[in-house]
C-alpha cells in the first residue's frame, strides 16, 4: 500500500500522448461554438461537473496520469481556449498540455474525503487558458480506500459525457497500465465539426412554427406557489446553500409503471414528471404545475459522439382538472409536443423572443426536473474495484429546486435538491416521499389525482 504522496514523487511530470492521436484534422483559426455550449461559455455561472468514484485495489497512478493527458489530447472540448467573443469562439492550442491531477492529503473518514474532493474538483476553471477540466485522489486512512473526482466545466460536458469519459477512460488507462500507448477506432469530433453539426440540425428545424408554439403553451404561465418578491430576487445570489433528499423506488414498483406505460403508451420519464408535478401541487395548491423539464440533443453520430454540452431545458405544463380525464395521456402529449419543438428552448424564449413577455419571478419559480437517461458505464480499472458515488444533492445545480430520476440496472433513486436560502429545508425529503407516494399507489389511482 502506497501513500498518496510517494505516489506523487514517483509519478511522472509529462506524457508523450501525441499531439494528433485520434484526433481530427483541424482547420485553422477561430473555432465558432454550438449554440448551446456558446451558452453555457456566455453565462455568469460557473458550472464545473462533478463525477466520483471509490477506488479499492492497487492504483497505477503512472497509468492514471497518463490516461488522462490522452483525454486530454483527443478531445478538443477539454483543451481548448474559450474567448467571450461575439460571438463567442474557441482558440485550439498546438500543445494542449496535461490536466491538472491533484493528490490531497490523507482524510480521517469517507465523509470527510467527500467533502474535500468536491471543494477541490469544484474551484473555478480558467477556461481561457484551456484549464477546462482536473482530476483530484484523496485516501480514507481508515480503509485506505481511494477517492477520485473529476470536475469539468459545463462547456465541455454534460449527462451525455459521462458515458464516453468512462468508456475512453477505461481504454486509455487499460494500454497505459500495461506499457502501451492507446489506440483509438475512430477520431473525436472537433469542436468545428460539432458546431457545423448543429447548424445542420437547427437550420433544417422549422423555427418559427415552434417559437409560435411555445408562445401559445407558455401563455399566462403561473408562478409556481408563493413565489418570493421582485427585490428579493434580485438579491438572491446565482449559488447557494444545498441540501438534498434522495428515495428509492423498489424494482417490482417500477416494473408496476412500466407494464401500464406500455399497454396505456406512455414513457417512463413522463410518469416520473406526473409524480413530480403531483407532489409540488401537494405543497403549492395549485392546478397548473410548470415544470423547467431538462432535454438533450441525440440521434446524432457527430455530437453523440463529442464531449459537449447538448442540454437545455423547456417549459412542461401539468394541468390538473383540465378537460382532458386521462392525466397520463394529456402529460404524454404535452411532452411529445415539447421535444418536437426542442430547438427553440426556453431561455431562447425569455430572452430573445418580442413577444412573450414573462415575469421575472414567474421564470424564477419555475422548478426543474431531469430524467438522467444516459448511457451508465461502470469505470473498469485493471487490478481495481470502482464504485461510483451518488451524492446526496446535485453539486452542479444552481436553481431553487431540481428533481432527477437516476434509473439504476432495476430499481430507480428520486434525488431531490433545493437551494435552502430560497425553498425551506424540508422541502426536498417532502418532495422525494411525495413522488414516492404517487408511485405506491399506482397507476389505477392516478385519476384520483385530479
Amino acid at each position: 500500500r502506497h501513500e498518496l504522496a510517494r505516489w506523487l514523487a514517483t509519478a511522472p511530470r509529462r506524457t508523450d500522448t501525441g499531439s494528433t492521436a485520434g484526433q481530427a484534422r483541424q482547420r485553422p483559426g477561430p473555432v465558432p461554438l454550438a449554440q448551446q455550449v456558446a451558452k453555457c461559455l456566455m453565462s455568469p455561472l460557473e458550472v464545473v461537473v462533478p463525477v466520483t468514484w471509490w477506488i479499492e485495489g492497487e492504483l497505477d497512478l503512472r497509468a492514471l496520469m497518463a490516461a488522462l493527458g490522452d483525454l486530454h489530447h483527443r478531445h478538443q472540448a477539454l483543451h481548448a481556449r474559450y474567448r467571450r467573443t461575439d460571438p463567442p469562439t474557441a482558440i485550439i492550442p498546438p500543445n494542449p498540455g496535461m490536466p491538472q491531477l491533484r493528490l490531497l492529503a490523507d482524510a480521517a473518514t469517507e465523509h470527510d474525503a467527500l467533502d474535500q474532493l468536491a471543494e477541490a474538483v469544484q474551484q473555478p476553471l480558467d477556461y481561457t487558458q484551456g484549464r477546462n477540466w482536473r482530476a483530484a485522489l484523496i485516501r480514507n486512512k481508515t480503509t485506505n480506500r481511494i477517492l477520485f473526482g473529476i470536475g469539468i466545466h459545463h462547456i465541455a460536458f454534460d449527462g451525455w459525457s459521462y458515458g464516453l469519459l468512462v468508456r475512453d477512460l477505461t481504454h486509455a488507462y487499460t494500454a497505459r497500465h500495461t506499457g502501451h500507448k492507446p489506440t483509438w477506432t475512430h477520431p473525436a469530433p472537433t469542436l468545428h465539426q460539432s458546431h457545423d453539426e448543429y447548424t445542420r440540425l437547427r437550420n433544417a428545424a422549422d423555427l418559427q412554427t415552434q417559437r409560435t408554439y411555445w408562445r401559445e403553451q407558455l401563455r399566462d404561465l403561473p408562478r409556481q406557489g408563493e413565489g418570493r418578491p421582485q427585490e428579493i430576487l434580485e438579491q438572491t445570489p446565482t449559488w447557494g446553500p444545498k441540501t438534498g433528499h434522495i428515495v428509492a423506488v423498489p424494482p417490482e414498483l417500477v416494473r408496476r409503471w412500466d407494464r401500464a406505460a406500455a399497454e396505456h403508451r406512455f414513457s417512463r420519464s413522463t410518469y416520473f414528471a406526473a409524480a413530480y408535478a403531483s407532489a409540488l401541487r401537494a405543497i403549492h395548491q395549485q392546478d397548473d404545475i410548470a415544470l423547467l423539464m431538462i432535454v438533450a440533443q441525440r440521434g446524432s453520430r457527430v455530437l453523440d459522439s463529442a464531449f459537449t454540452s447538448r442540454i437545455s431545458s423547456n417549459c412542461l405544463r401539468v394541468r390538473f382538472g383540465g378537460p382532458e380525464k386521462d392525466l397520463m395521456r394529456a402529460l404524454q402529449q404535452t411532452a411529445d409536443e415539447l421535444m418536437a419543438a426542442q430547438d427553440v428552448s426556453f431561455l431562447e424564449m425569455v430572452t430573445d423572443d418580442p413577444v412573450l413577455d414573462l415575469p421575472r419571478e414567474v421564470i424564477n419559480s419555475l422548478p426543474s426536473f431531469a430524467y438522467q437517461d444516459n448511457l451508465v458505464l461502470p469505470l473498469d480499472l485493471p487490478g481495481c474495484r470502482t464504485e461510483e458515488v451518488v451524492e446526496p444533492y446535485a453539486r452542479e445545480w444552481s436553481g431553487a429546486c431540481v428533481a432527477e430520476v437516476l434509473p439504476g440496472d432495476e430499481s430507480v433513486l428520486l434525488r431531490v435538491t433545493i437551494r435552502t436560502d430560497l425553498v425551506p429545508a424540508p422541502a426536498a425529503e417532502i418532495l422525494a416521499t411525495g413522488m414516492l407516494r404517487f408511485l405506491e399507489a399506482g397507476p389505477e389511482a392516478v385519476s384520483d389525482t385530479r
